[in-house]
């Protein structure tokens, strides 16, 4: 395997990691909408989402984030994911 080969598929990894990393972040946003006053136990997925997002939405809600009674850690997070992934692959497209 070449080694521009190698960079180009470890820019395609980035984007993709960051991209399912945005759409399980839209869909715990979905779910938090949708089950929305209704207490009790999660489903399965929704716990799912809640576990893999977590990390991502904890470090969010490190930065001040309320308007109201908004929550707007996600957002950051997703702002934050999308500038992480663009960056990792402009310095690895820069490798080539």
């Amino acid at each position: 395997m070449d080694t521009a080969q190698l960079i180009y598929f470890a820019i395609q990894f980035v984007i993709i990691l960051g991209n399912l990393i945005t759409y399980a972040i839209i869909g715990r946003i979905i779910v938090s909408w949708l089950s929305m006053g209704r207490p009790g136990p999660r489903g399965r997925f929704s716990q799912i989402l809640i576990d893999v997002t977590e990390p991502f939405i904890s470090i969010a809600r490190k930065i001040p984030h309320r308007i109201g009674m908004i929550d707007l850690s996600p957002l950051i997070a997703l702002i934050g994911i999308d500038l992480l992934s663009g960056t990792i692959a402009a310095l690895l497209a820069s490798l080539i």
